[in-house]
């Protein structure tokens, strides 16, 4: 192993300078292009000093130019490269570019045959990459179409393109002298010989303060483990049949797998929940003794262990297997999305979603793997989980604390769902009803009206979309419109003080409570029951945003029959009603 200080221009030495595949694609954004152009630019210092690069010699092939691999530095000298071919592009003098064309072009190029006039782009990318690399290079891109959703090394490109465009032309060719200087050791070049071992080297560097995400820490630990135990070539080729793939194949798999979900009140790209999730399904991560930041050195714990290259396989298999699992069914949602009672698989998620509960995330996964051809036993198996959160919620016997155990449980032995169901009865979970939350109460009313839509024919829309607002019939604030002189109680024995703690708690009851399309104007909302339902000038009511049947249905209709109190009475006779819609849903003991 030797380093150097080193111009951009080594490169033209050198052959073909490869990105090895357990390396990350290219992920520099706009604020790493500008601080390395800034950097160019600086007239203060001779040399623009940009960083390490570790190169790694690979075994001379007879009749072949010289073959590197880029060990650390893929980021930084794939910018540079970019930013060189976006300068030459912008000079328009053709004297200027005929000048300085062979410099550039033997940095960016190589012929492999030194007979032919055919020159092959240098740095050979990643597949995830290497189409829109070689673009760049090859002269095969349209600028005009480049925009936030393009490839990042494109968005490098004309990031480069149009802040060297606004440049005087004796500064742009200022900056291409300061590249090609050979005196300007902007690099430290790293050579390791094919002794040094990359992948130490590699992780070296991540401990030292090149920050990996787990999953990349992963997959290294992984294809490490698959080249000590067979060889190089067999390890590249399971590579880009399995983890390539699976999870790089093109720019939508790689944006979704990087895509970031909220799991309780921290956020997750799903990669590294999907890890996570196997880890506790196979218990090498155990949630109530580990943390996260642990989990790629448990994954490496967990890969000594395994002795031949058929296990490793299997175990490189499962963790694909799963990944197809969770990337069909394991999905968020939006208010623009549509639910129907039906889905099982998403009401479930959906309700997990609301709740901020990602714990049961290894189970579902579980499930859907070892059922995966029994779909009935699937949607038994999920229901039952559905009751358990739905009457947890309500009867608050088990803290979400402990739903890490509960979910290890669940893994370990499928009927304990069935034990933790009886525990939680429905005379339980029923009373709390009688204080729920806005959060809960507006979840369980969206789903009591998708329920009744889906056993009701009378109801041609049979999906909605999440997108309703919580309306307290009966005000919080009801002191001014609803006093007892306006809208007495119907115990006449209960004594004013007990009256008036009564109507303070009848208020959160379900009964009390339900669903809009928008909400109320807030002068609305702690007036009289016939304003909130008709609303008052241009101020519109409940009766305009009553969209659904629970508020159509239960309470309009109800007024427009001459039923014009709303007291504590209706909404202990309207909690009941939907206390049976429930029971029906959640409440069956098992």
């Amino acid at each position: 192993m030797k380093a150097d200080a080193k111009g951009l221009k080594f490169l033209s030495m050198e052959g073909k300078v490869k990105i090895p595949f357990f390396q990350r694609t290219y992920v520099w954004n706009e604020e790493n292009w500008e601080d390395l152009l800034n950097e160019l630019l600086r007239e203060d210092k001779k040399n623009n000093f940009l960083g390490a690069i570790i190169l790694k010699q690979l075994p001379k092939i007879s009749g072949e130019p010289s073959q590197l691999e880029v060990i650390d530095g893929q980021q930084r000298l794939t910018t540079l490269s970019i930013l060189l071919k976006a300068l030459y592009d912008t000079f328009s003098d053709e004297e200027t570019k005929r000048n300085c064309e062979s410099d550039i072009k033997s940095i960016l190029r190589y012929r492999k045959d030194y007979t032919s006039s055919n020159y092959e782009v240098r740095i050979e990318h990643s597949r995830a990459d290497s189409e829109a690399y070689g673009k760049v290079i090859e002269d095969t891109l349209n600028i005009d179409q480049i925009n936030e959703d393009s490839h990042l090394i494109l968005r490098c490109y004309k990031y480069f393109f149009q802040k060297l465009e606004n440049m005087g032309e004796s500064k742009r060719k200022e900056l291409l002298n300061r590249i090609l200087n050979p005196e300007n050791k902007m690099l430290v070049v790293i050579d390791l010989d094919e002794k040094d071992d990359e992948q130490e080297i590699f992780d070296t560097l991540n401990t030292a303060g090149v920050r990996l995400t787990i999953a990349e820490i992963v997959k290294n630990a992984i294809f490490k483990r698959a080249i000590e135990l067979s060889n190089k070539d067999e390890t590249i080729r399971l590579y880009h049949d399995t983890w390539q793939k699976t999870f790089l194949n093109d720019e939508e798999t790689i944006k979704y797998w990087e895509t970031e979900m909220a799991t309780g009140r921290l956020k997750r790209d799903n990669i590294e929940i999907l890890l996570h999730c196997i880890g506790v399904i196979k218990g090498f991560y155990d949630p109530d003794k580990h943390t996260l930041s642990e989990l790629s050195k448990l994954y490496k714990e967990q890969l000594r262990t395994i002795d031949s290259m058929d296990k490793l396989k299997w175990f490189i298999n499962e963790i694909i297997e799963y990944a197809k699992i969770y990337r069909e069914k394991i999905v968020s949602f939006d208010k623009s999305d549509s639910l129907s009672f039906g889905d099982s698989i998403d009401r479930l998620l959906h309700i997990l979603q609301e709740l901020e509960i990602s714990t049961f995330h290894p189970f579902l996964l579980f499930v859907l793997k070892n059922y995966q051809n029994e779909n009935d036993k699937i949607t038994e198996i999920l229901n039952k989980l559905e009751k358990f959160i739905i009457r947890n919620m309500l009867a608050k016997i088990e803290n979400v604390k402990n739903y890490n155990k509960i979910c290890k449980q669940f893994i370990a032995d499928i009927f304990h769902l069935d034990n933790k169901l009886r525990e939680i009865s429905w005379d339980r979970s029923k009373s709390g009803l009688q204080n729920i939350s806005n959060r809960d109460a507006a979840l369980i009313l969206f789903w009591i009206e998708l329920s009744r839509r889906d056993k009701d024919n009378r109801y041609d829309e049979k999906e909605l979309k999440y997108d309703y607002t919580l309306e307290h019939i009966m005000p919080i604030k009801w002191e001014e419109y609803w006093n007892f002189d306006h809208v007495p109680h119907p115990n006449s024995t209960l004594s004013p003080e007990e009256q008036r703690e009564d109507r303070n708690k009848k208020i959160f009851w379900l009964g009390n409570m339900t669903l809009l399309k928008s909400k109320l104007n807030t002068a609305l909302r702690n007036q009289s029951f016939g304003k909130k339902i008709n609303g008052e000038g241009k101020k519109k009511g409940i009766r305009h945003y009553a969209t659904l049947s629970i508020t159509k249905e239960d309470i309009v209709a109800l007024y427009d029959k001459g039923d014009t109190i709303w007291n504590e009475e209706k909404i202990e006779n309207r909690t009941k009603r939907l206390e049976e819609e429930i029971k029906k849903i959640w409440g069956d003991e098992l």
